[in-house]
């Protein structure tokens, strides 16, 4: 109670900082701060190469009672990817990475293995791009969770396989990241952290960035908080180039202005002109309207306007920043808190306030009425289907029907599934999520499901399972820590012996 009658007497003390363009933005944070309870949120708007509103509500620490600012370092989750690939694209400038060349040219003694098309084939910019065909991968270690942080090279052996073939789809992995800082440190001559604090922080003249809470920055850093309103434990990863960047509101919009180009004052230029349009032009195709730059999620039209974007969550963090090239505008939000929709909303009025045109057609998208997801249609699938799940640990035996109402009559390592969850069928990816008998050390250590995101080639569904901790609504997520899975419809001859583990 007590920090929900602080929402409301504080915003009325700022009121008059606010600039006259964003008091629909103001209206909506305070609206949101309220009704999610957010411990705090950052805000920055940049223009033309000028920052129009930096601020911040409520407080980056509730139970020290420090409030937030724009200078207050928060976890970007994500966010880390771009700073990665900005730090990754200097060592391209430098000659001492190729895109073009595979992965595994830059790793140590454990490799990548394939089990589905070759893994030379699985290059740096595949990487880059979310399409080496690597899986869903996250690993969170709590520093009360009693187990440390395994190496690069023993995450790789246990994880580091390829579930789909190279350059053959989309496929968000963590992992790919952090084999990616793997690259830095290995070609950059120094830890990862040292590196893009040389390299890319320092020059850039972030002073509140760092990977990992800054020493010195403790009470400049924000708390992380779980949907309860409780403090969540430091935690780290075993992929930091993906998930471990820590930086301000104003930070994070001068880096969002030197990738616009921008002559910020006390920025020295960290890549060339080339390389910042090479890493926002389109690579890969994400979904209907998305494609993948290097380091970039990229939006052909948001409210008429290209976005050039990465977004962060995990838990209690939910983060944005978004770039505008045709208008010169950077937008970042920064919550410790899981609230995504909170979030987009907060973001959008942030764009409204600067962009012309887009809170038209802002208003008309919250008019329309929100539209049902697609039914799936089982036509496809019906039939009777034999397999396994492939871990580093074991090979289980997969078998399911699918019925035109979906699947049914599932085992999982001899076991039956009463009713399988989360099934799916839609846009080309079979989707189920059941109980798991994986033995696997680190997979055991959790309670947790095991999904399934299968795609089709002519009888055949492969990918991965992905055996997750926790439920959505979970103080804490501990894994996603994907095997390998195929499965052949019945009628075609069924493989007489579990594979062995990938090794193309």
């Amino acid at each position: 109670m007590r920090s929900i009658l602080w929402f409301v007497a504080v915003p009325s003390v700022l009121a008059a900082q606010v600039p006259a363009e964003f008091a629909a933005a103001r209206r909506t944070i305070d609206s949101l701060m309220a009704a999610h309870r957010l411990p705090s949120v950052a805000v920055a708007v940049a223009r033309d190469g000028r920052v129009v509103w930096e601020t911040a509500f409520g407080l980056a620490d509730r139970e020290k009672n420090i409030a937030a600012t724009a200078q207050t370092a928060y976890s970007l989750a994500s966010i880390s990817k771009p700073f990665t690939a900005t730090g990754l694209m200097k060592l391209v400038e430098k000659g001492r990475v190729s895109l073009d060349r595979p992965l595994n040219d830059y790793l140590g003694a454990a490799k990548v293995r394939a089990f589905e098309g070759k893994a030379a084939q699985a290059t740096v910019q595949h990487v880059l791009t979310h399409t080496a065909g690597l899986p869903l991968h996250y690993q969170f270690f709590y520093r009360d969770g009693g187990y440390p942080v395994p190496t690069t090279d023993e995450t790789i052996r246990r994880f580091g396989i390829l579930t789909s073939r190279p350059g053959g789809g989309y496929q968000y992995s963590n992992l790919g990241f952090g084999l990616l800082d793997y690259v830095i440190r290995r070609q950059g001559g120094l830890g990862y952290a040292d590196y893009m604090r040389r390299e890319v922080f320092d020059p850039l003249g972030l002073t509140h960035t760092s990977v990992g809470p800054r020493a010195g920055l403790e009470a400049e850093t924000a708390a992380r908080y779980t949907n309860e309103d409780q403090p969540i434990p430091y935690y780290t990863f075993d992929h930091p180039g993906a998930s471990e960047v820590y930086a301000s509101a104003h930070d994070l919009v001068r880096f969002g202005m030197f990738h616009l180009g921008n002559a910020v004052e006390g920025q020295q230029a960290v890549l060339s002109p080339e390389t910042r349009t090479r890493m926002q032009r389109d690579v890969a195709v994400e979904g209907p309207g998305l494609t993948r730059g290097l380091g970039w999620a990229i939006r052909a039209d948001e409210f008429g306007y290209r976005r050039i974007s990465h977004t962060g969550g995990m838990p209690g963090v939910t983060t944005m920043l978004a770039l505008y090239p045709q208008a010169n505008v950077v937008v970042v939000v920064l919550l410790n808190k899981s609230q995504p929709a909170a979030m987009v909303r907060i973001a959008q009025e942030l764009a409204a306030a600067v962009l012309p045109g887009y809170d038209a057609k802002l208003r008309e998208a919250l008019a329309r009425p929100a539209v049902a997801p697609p039914v799936a249609d089982w036509t496809s699938l019906v039939g009777r289907w034999r397999g396994y799940v492939r871990s580093y640990a074991d090979s289980l035996p997969v078998e399911f029907s699918v019925a035109p109402t979906g699947p049914h009559n599932v085992r999982v390592g001899g076991v039956m599934v009463e009713k399988p969850e989360a099934t799916s069928w839609v846009n080309g990816v079979f989707v189920m999520t059941t109980t798991s008998p994986l033995t696997a050390p680190d997979i055991k250590r959790h309670p947790h499901v095991l999904s399934f995101a299968l795609r089709p080639r002519g009888d055949t569904l492969s990918g991965y399972a992905a055996a997750s901790s926790g439920p959505p609504q979970a103080q804490r997520l501990y894994y996603a820590l994907s095997s390998y899975a195929r499965v052949v419809k019945e009628r075609v001859a069924r493989p007489s012996t579990l594979p062995r583990q990938g090794t193309r």
